[in-house]
């Protein structure tokens, strides 16, 4: 018997008030609904604009599903199952196919998607513990996830939700597994080019329709000054769009966001998420998409202290992964990110999930 025999009532005994979602290939998995908000109801003196996670191709959505668990890789596409070993040892356009091939409205969870859920939790006052110190938080000593029990790479990590409820992003067993530590994980939608903020509009990196390849003409800049998108030049130098810097040198230094970037390197820098510098070039309706994303925070800091940040401005093009591995320490968490390497890098500390927004 292998796990897809299970009844869908035990799946439901395991995962109560979850959904049970089928791909195209009718195998399940468990997932965890995300409901629209505004993003007044998540940050002080927010718009009345809904978040851009429930937009897609210029549609409101009423929510999205994201998966409740790290994805397992089953006949090559991933799966949200209780009390699996997660993949690890993969990059970004694997992690990205191996969710578009389960059907039209499977997806790479977009960075609007992650950033909703980050600041659902702040907001909430739930930011979640994970695996970010060897099957344990940092923070925690009589709580023990279940370890990957083989030597292969990567045995740092936990089997899926095996950790307390502190782990689950609403302290409930109904809650999203495993946002902060095991494996960091790659979220779609999002890139730098030279330090040049891009994105797949609203949530139009929920289609696959919509490309995140490297020449794909779906990539927008954005507007420092108004927060509208704009046509990148290809060159990380689109006029007037957000950009990142870096300021200071060593444990000193903090990134940026700004429209001109002074310090230029091929080389990953990093700073603590709570010293992240906004300048007065970035507009009100920019700033709130930076904290849409959850590239930025909102008051009170202390909230994101110690969560890192690692950045590459002149790098051509890096992806984003989220949430630190189960090495990461006191720096991993839900606001935690890295935009560092390109789209086929991948070591044992990656992996991914899947989101799902049904389309027409």
């Amino acid at each position: 018997m292998n796990k897809f025999d299970l009844s869908e009532i035990l799946f439901r005994t395991v995962c109560p008030n979850n959904e049970i979602i089928t791909d195209d290939a009718g195998k399940p998995s468990v997932m965890v609904y995300i409901p629209k908000f505004t993003m007044k109801e998540m940050i002080a003196g927010g718009s009345d604009r809904v978040h851009p996670a429930f937009v897609v191709n210029g549609v409101e959505r009423d929510g999205f599903y994201i998966s409740k668990y790290q994805n397992t890789e089953i006949d090559r596409r991933g799966y949200s199952l209780p009390a699996e070993i997660p993949r690890n040892c993969v990059g970004f356009d694997l992690s990205r196919s191996k969710c578009t091939a389960k059907g039209r409205g499977w997806h790479l969870t977009t960075i609007q998607e992650w950033g909703a859920i980050a600041l659902w939790c702040k907001k909430n006052g739930h930011l979640p513990y994970g695996n970010n110190d060897y099957g344990k938080d940092k923070r925690e000593n009589m709580y023990r996830a279940i370890r990957v029990s083989n030597v292969e790479t990567g045995k740092g990590r936990v089997l899926t939700g095996t950790g307390p409820l502190s782990w689950s992003h609403d302290h409930t067993v109904a809650g999203i597994w495993d946002l902060n530590g095991n494996l960091s994980e790659w979220v779609g939608g999002f890139r730098t080019v030279y330090g040049e903020l891009q994105v797949l509009p609203d949530n139009d990196g929920a289609d696959l329709l919509n490309s995140q390849d490297a020449g794909s003409t779906a990539w927008r800049a954005i507007d420092a000054a108004t927060g509208a998108f704009l046509v990148p030049d290809g060159k990380g130098t689109t006029k007037g769009s957000i950009k990142a810097d870096y300021v200071g040198e060593g444990w000193g230094g903090r990134w940026k966001f700004t429209t001109e970037i002074t310090s230029r390197v091929d080389r990953i820098r990093r700073c603590d998420m709570s010293h992240i510098i906004v300048d007065d070039s970035i507009s009100p309706a920019a700033r709130e998409l930076l904290y849409a994303y959850a590239l930025i925070g909102d008051d009170p800091f202390y909230d994101y202290r110690e969560q890192h940040v690692y950045l590459n401005n002149g790098c051509p093009e890096c992806f984003m992964y989220r949430g630190g591995y189960w090495g990461s320490g006191a720096f991993a968490g839900v606001f935690a990110w890295s935009c560092s390497w390109g789209r086929d890098h991948n070591y044992e500390g990656n992996g991914f999930r899947a989101s799902y927004i049904p389309l027409d």
